[in-house]
């Protein structure tokens, strides 16, 4: 999938595993801007996401609603991101 590299200042082509292993073993940042809202049972409402890692083995997301940070945040181990990092479905991907 298309990727904006803002620290390289380019366009990767870069897969699901790759983005994975990137936050894993490379400290990057991936930012999801979705294609429109998204709320969960609690609701929060959310159009872009932070994904990061802290030690390699846990990731954490946070959330972002027109441009402002929300202090709420989710933990995921690799296995648990599945269903919950989908930047194929993202509008635009970013790698910080």
């Amino acid at each position: 999938m298309k990727v904006i590299d803002t620290i390289q200042k380019i366009e990767k082509d870069l897969s699901y595993d790759e983005l994975v292993d990137l936050m894993a073993n490379h400290n990057r940042q991936v930012d999801l801007i979705l294609t429109g809202k998204k709320s969960d049972e609690d609701g929060h409402v959310w159009d872009a996401e932070n994904w990061t890692c802290v030690d390699g083995k846990r990731f954490i997301r946070s959330y972002f609603c027109e441009g402002r940070a929300s202090s709420d945040y989710s933990g995921y181990n690799k296995y648990d991101m599945k269903g919950c990092f989908l930047p194929e479905e993202a509008k635009e991907v970013r790698l910080g």
